[in-house]
């Protein structure tokens, strides 16, 4: 095959993929921005960060060669859904007025 016309396939194709990842973005941050819970936000943001380190070490051990490919997947999709998940935000705590029952 062309190795332009392969160039240009990989480009179209990165774009395709690009585009739909901002959608799903888009989507996840329309349907749960600002409605999940404070604790399980920082919980699904907690087990992401901890794949991430998880996978960071996976590579980078010298012991097991076998879990560098493993690793490498981990950190891309925890990765990929860090991005995801910051762009949804926790829904706002509320914070009774003490004033106004006061004045009742």
């Amino acid at each position: 095959m062309n190795p332009t016309l392969q160039f240009l396939i990989f480009i179209v194709g990165f774009f395709i993929i690009l585009g739909l990842f901002i959608r799903l973005i888009q989507i996840a941050e329309k349907r749960l921005g600002g409605k999940v819970p404070n604790r399980r936000y920082s919980g699904v943001m907690s087990v992401i960060i901890s794949g991430m380190v998880l996978g960071i070490v996976m590579m980078f051990q010298p012991v097991a060669l076998a879990l560098m490919e493993p690793g490498f997947l981990l950190l891309l999709i925890s990765t990929l859904a860090f991005i995801l998940w910051s762009h949804v935000w926790p829904a706002p705590v509320l914070q009774p007025h003490s004033g106004e029952a006061a004045e009742r």
